[in-house]
Order: C-alpha cells, then structure tokens, then sequence
C-alpha cells in the first residue's frame, strides 16, 4: 500500500474540479451549448469529458487546498470566468433574437409567438427562425470547435489562480451593447422597405379615405415583409460570419493576461 496524504489528493481534487468549473460555466452561459433541450447530465457528462482531455494539456496549477477559502475563491474565479465567455456569445444570439422581433413587430406579427422550451419564454416566430438559422450557420462554420480551443487556450493565457482585470469586465458590458446594434443593422432592410410601404399605404389612404387600410394595408405588409426578408436572408450570412469574427476576436481579446 503506498500512503497518500491529504496535500496529494488536494492536489489531485485541485487538478479536475477547477477547470471543471471554468467548462461548466461555458456551457451554462453558451447559448447552444446551454440548450434546454439537452439533458442536464449530458451537460455534466461533456464538461466532465472535456475536463479529462484538457487537463493533460493544462499549465501547473497553483498549490492551493480546495477546500479551503482561498480554494473557493478560485473556484468562483473560475466559474465567472467561464461563465464571461459564454455571455460573449450570448450576446450574438440575442441579438439576432432582437433583429427578429423589431422584424415580426414590424411586419404585424407580433402577436405570432410560441412557447419556446429552450428559452421557457413566448418567443416570436421570425426570432425564432433566424435564432435556429444563425444556429446552422455557427455549426457550419465550425464555431463549436473555435469556443471550445478558446477555452483551451484561456487556460494558458489566463491561468488559474489569475481573474478577470476590471478593464475587461467593463469592456464586457460594454459588449452587451452590441445587441441593439448588430440587432437593428441585421432588421434594417426589412424595416426601410415596410417603412416605404407603410408610406405609400398612408399615401394612398390619404388620397382616397374611401379605402379600407385593414382590407390591403395588413397583406400588403405582410407580403412586403416576407418578400423582404427573403431576399435579406443571402446578405445576413456573410454579416452574421462577422459578427462571430468579432466575437471570437472579442473572446481571444479579453482573455490576455497582459
């Protein structure tokens, strides 16, 4: 029997159950990887099967007993950072999420929406449609694989025992405002052009008040709309990929130690 002390199995615990934290906090804050949809314990099981392949990759670790207050302090540090990574993302999908809603509000929609279980929300029907079209995309551009070398690669930027500088928590929050940017640039065709029906209807009702504006303007609108969105959805491709660029850029940015 070889005797084993309690600074080596800290040590040993100390090896898993932090970087366990910073995973989890990824897949609790990333929204594909946070899906509803996907059970709970495939969520541990993943973040505990990435735990055992990066850990042989990972930089030492500090000295430091888990179970102490020091150790709970990491373990914390490491949870929010964890967690600030997946909110990078959010913020993407959210974003598209709004695009969608200024779109079906828009185009009198607003009133299409549907319990949406991965959200646990009433969610309108073209966010939703973009949501899971901006989902495809993120997948065929391999942006998995690109989150998951990022996390990767924070381990030896950002090593544990180091936290996030308040400079970049701040820049974090200032990234949130990105979503009513990004969320109305990706809307605005769609808006400009029922903007300019809506201008031609109220021209018309205008000439002639003997027309009904329910009878035409709601078709017309929706017609309008959809043809727009249509033709719309091509050029969202190549915007959306820059948009994830910019966060991937974003993610790679705040994790510098210097």
């Amino acid at each position: 029997m070889f005797p084993i002390s309690d600074l080596q199995i800290n040590a040993l615990v100390s090896l898993f159950v932090w970087p366990f934290a910073r995973i989890m906090g990824v897949l609790l804050a990333d929204p594909l990887f946070s899906s509803r949809s996907a059970p709970a314990r495939f969520k541990a099981g993943f973040a505990l099967l990435l735990t055992l392949l990066l850990v042989p990759l990972l930089p030492p670790q500090p000295a430091i007993p888990v179970v102490s207050a020091e150790g709970v302090a990491v373990l914390v540090q490491q949870l929010l950072i964890g967690l600030a990574l997946g909110l990078v993302m959010r913020v993407v999908i959210t974003a598209v999420e709004m695009a969608g809603f200024v779109m079906g509000t828009q185009m009198g929609l607003g009133f299409a929406s549907f319990y949406d279980p991965i959200n646990a929300a009433q969610v309108p029907t073209i966010a939703r449609i973009l949501t899971l079209f901006t989902f495809l995309l993120f997948l065929l551009m391999g942006g998995h694989q690109v989150v998951i070398e990022i996390l990767l690669e924070s381990f030896r930027t950002l090593p544990i025992g180091m936290t996030l500088p308040p400079d970049r928590l701040k820049a974090l929050a200032e990234w949130g405002g990105h979503i009513f940017n990004w969320g109305l640039w990706l809307a605005l065709p769609v808006v400009a052009a029922l903007l300019v029906t809506n201008l031609a209807i109220g021209v018309m009702t205008r000439a002639s008040p003997q027309f009904n504006i329910f009878t035409f303007g709601f078709p017309l609108t929706l017609l309008v709309g959809f043809a727009a969105l249509y033709l719309s959805v091509p050029l969202m491709v190549p915007a959306i990929e820059s948009i994830y660029r910019e966060a991937f850029a974003f993610m790679q940015g705040m994790l510098k130690s210097g």
